[in-house]
C-alpha cells in the first residue's frame, strides 16, 4: 500500500493552514459584524504580517467569556473593544490590564483620557429614544426617557436587555441613579419589554410590535435613508452617552504587535470606520456621523458621568443587577 498520496494531501493541508507563520491575533469585541467588515481591508494592508481573529458577540457574553479565561489563567483574547465600561475599570483596579498610551492620545476629549491607560474609549455610542411615526404621532410621542412610564405608553416600548447589551445595562444604570427604583416599577406597570439588544429593538420598532424604544443612535442612522418612519428624539433628561471601551489583557511574550495593532483604531483609519458606523469619535479632531448633532452639542444635557460616579456604580453593578431582576421579573 503505498502512503505517499496521503503525504502530499497532508502536506498540501497544512500549508494551506500555516498561513504563511503570520502572527495570530484575537479580538473579541461587541462591534458589530458590518463595522468589522468595513475595517478587515485596511487592517490586513496595515498589519500584512498579522492574522487578525474576531470573537464577535454582546458585551456582557465577552465579559462573561473573558471572566472564565483570566480564571483559567490563561486569556485568549489579545485586545478588548466592547461597551461594558464598568467591567473595565473592575479588570483595571485587579491589575488585569496593560497600562499604555494611544498616540492620539493628547486629542482625546479631557472627559475620555483614563490617565492610568489601562483603557481608552474607542468610540462613543449614543442612547436616544425613537419610535414609528406610523403609529405614534410626533405630538403624541414621549420627549424625556422618564415619559417611557407614562401610562399612555403601556405596552408600547421596550429596550435592550441589561442582561445582554452594555449599552442597554449602562443605560439602566443611568436611569436608575436618576430616577430610583421606583421608576422601574412604573415600567414594570407600563409592561415594558427589555429584550435583547439594540438590533432587536430597532426591528420591534419597525414592525409595530413596540413601536417605541430607547436605542443607539447608530442604529437608527443606519436606516436613515431606507427608513423614513424612524424618528429620533433627544431626550430632554438627557442622552446617556456610552463607553466602546478598547483594554489589553496582560500577558506574557512580545506585546508591540498588539500595541500597534490597538493604536491604529485611534488613528485616522480606525477612528473614520467608527464614524461611517455612526459613532462618534472621542476625539476632538473628528466630525460627527452623517446626520448626527456634534458631541458637545449632545453633552450639553446628556447624562453626567464622573469617576467617582463610574466607581460606585462598578461596585455596586451586580447587587443593580439582582434588584433588577427582582422587579422586572417576580
Amino acid at each position: 500500500m503505498s502512503y505517499w498520496p496521503l503525504l502530499i494531501a497532508l502536506f498540501f493541508f497544512t500549508s494551506c493552514n500555516k498561513d504563511d507563520g503570520k502572527k495570530e491575533i484575537w479580538i473579541y469585541t461587541s462591534l458589530y459584524k458590518d463595522t468589522i467588515a468595513d475595517m478587515n481591508p485596511k487592517l490586513e494592508k496595515a498589519f500584512p504580517h498579522l492574522k487578525i481573529n474576531w470573537y464577535q458577540a454582546g458585551s456582557e457574553e465577552i465579559a462573561a467569556k473573558v471572566n472564565t479565561e483570566l480564571i483559567a489563567g490563561a486569556p485568549k483574547a489579545d485586545i478588548l473593544i466592547s461597551s461594558e465600561r464598568f467591567w473595565y475599570q473592575e479588570l483595571s483596579d485587579s491589575g488585569k490590564l496593560v497600562s499604555w498610551r494611544p498616540s492620539q492620545f493628547e486629542n482625546f476629549a479631557p472627559e475620555y483620557q483614563n490617565q492610568l491607560g489601562t483603557f481608552h474609549v474607542v468610540s462613543v455610542p449614543i442612547m436616544v429614544l425613537v419610535y414609528n411615526s406610523d403609529v405614534i404621532k410626533a405630538e403624541d410621542a414621549p420627549k424625556s426617557f422618564k415619559d417611557m412610564a407614562n401610562p399612555k405608553y403601556k405596552g408600547l416600548v421596550n429596550g435592550g436587555s441589561p442582561l445582554a447589551s452594555g449599552t442597554a445595562f449602562t443605560t439602566v444604570l443611568a436611569l436608575q441613579h436618576k430616577y430610583g427604583w421606583e421608576f422601574f416599577h412604573d415600567l414594570k406597570k407600563n409592561n415594558f419589554l427589555f429584550d435583547g439588544g439594540n438590533s432587536a429593538v430597532i426591528k420591534r420598532i419597525q414592525t409595530k410590535e413596540r413601536p417605541i424604544g430607547f436605542v443607539l443612535l447608530e442604529n437608527v442612522l443606519r436606516f436613515q435613508n431606507e427608513d423614513q418612519r424612524l424618528k429620533t428624539v433627544y431626550p430632554e433628561d438627557g442622552v446617556v452617552t456610552q463607553f466602546n471601551t478598547m483594554g489589553i489583557p496582560k500577558r506574557s511574550g512580545d506585546m508591540s504587535d498588539t500595541l500597534k495593532l490597538a493604536d491604529w483604531f485611534f488613528g485616522q483609519d480606525g477612528q473614520e470606520a467608527m464614524t461611517r458606523s455612526y459613532m462618534h469619535s472621542p476625539l476632538k479632531n473628528f466630525s460627527p456621523p452623517v446626520g448626527a448633532p456634534p458631541l458637545s452639542e449632545l453633552k450639553v444635557r446628556a447624562f453626567p458621568w464622573t469617576e467617582d460616579l463610574i466607581k460606585e456604580l462598578t461596585e455596586k453593578r451586580f447587587e443593580i443587577k439582582e434588584t433588577y431582576v427582582e422587579i422586572m421579573f417576580k
